[in-house]
């Protein structure tokens, strides 16, 4: 057998042995000696094994343990905050001394806060400022506030009426205002109808005058049904301007028939 290796394999054992008895010197709180011959426990007695006690060993560090549980890395105020608790035990900041602050606290956290709770009271100085803050503010008494409180909610509730009985009413002209419209757009669709037939037939009008079918494209075209165009407005003008004076002549005549009434002269 090679001898380097034995050698290997005995510094590895006791590098074993060693950490092993620090592990339960650590776990137990008992310092174990490093032997390497079999453990008998019928062969050894307590009083035999090389066994060693250290008080020290036993007493725990309460602050070391809380810090290594602590696993959050939140800071300590902004831990306390999360388990509900004053921030500061003790000031840090100037404004921890102020009173705002201070109010704070003992509203937030109450006693624990360990603020004399007389601080919650206003002085003499900012209850003279409340009061003429709430003589500016508020002028009138508390009958006058609920009076006026009353008539603006009856106000309001009016307001609401008003406009549920106008939507009522417009709702029973909806379905004349959806004939209205009905009637516009057949109007509209009628004159547009009218129009299309009236180029349409201006159009045939025009191939009929060359005899042939034309372009509509070709000056020749566009300047006959320009020429039929002004015909067609000349004559629904001159239509119109008859129309117009027939409808006089009937009115003056409807009101020549009419007896007039005449006054006699007395004797």
């Amino acid at each position: 057998m090679n001898p380097f290796g034995r050698i290997w394999d005995i510094s590895l054992k006791k590098l074993l042995l060693t950490r092993t008895c620090d592990t339960l010197r650590h776990v137990t709180g008992i310092r174990y000696s490093q032997k390497t011959e079999p453990y008998d426990p019928a062969e050894v007695s307590v009083d035999d094994a090389d066994v060693e006690y250290y008080e020290d060993d036993f007493e725990v560090d309460e602050e070391a343990v809380e810090e290594k549980r602590n696993k959050s890395r939140l800071n300590v105020e902004h831990r306390n905050i999360l388990y509900d608790c004053v921030p500061y035990p003790e000031p840090v900041a100037w404004f921890h001394h102020t009173v705002k602050y201070k109010q704070k606290m003992y509203g937030l956290y109450g006693e624990a806060s360990g603020v004399n709770p007389g601080i919650m009271w206003p002085t003499r100085e900012q209850l003279a400022d409340i009061r003429e803050y709430e003589s500016v503010a508020y002028p009138d008494t508390l009958q006058e506030m609920i009076s006026k409180s009353v008539q603006a909610k009856l106000e309001k509730e009016q307001i609401i009426k008003n406009r549920e009985e106008e939507i009522l009413k417009k709702m029973e002209k909806l379905e004349q205002w959806k004939r209205e419209v009905n009637d516009r757009i057949r109007k509209k669709e009628a004159e547009a109808r009218a129009a299309k037939e009236k180029k349409d037939r201006l159009v045939e009008e025009v191939r009929q005058h060359f005899g042939y079918k034309v372009d509509p494209r070709d000056e020749r075209f566009k300047e006959l049904l320009e020429k039929k165009e002004k015909e067609e407005k000349k004559l629904a003008k001159e239509a119109k301007r008859k129309d117009k004076e027939a409808k006089a002549l009937a009115k003056l005549m409807e009101l020549g028939t009419k007896p007039t009434s005449a006054t006699t002269p007395q004797e």
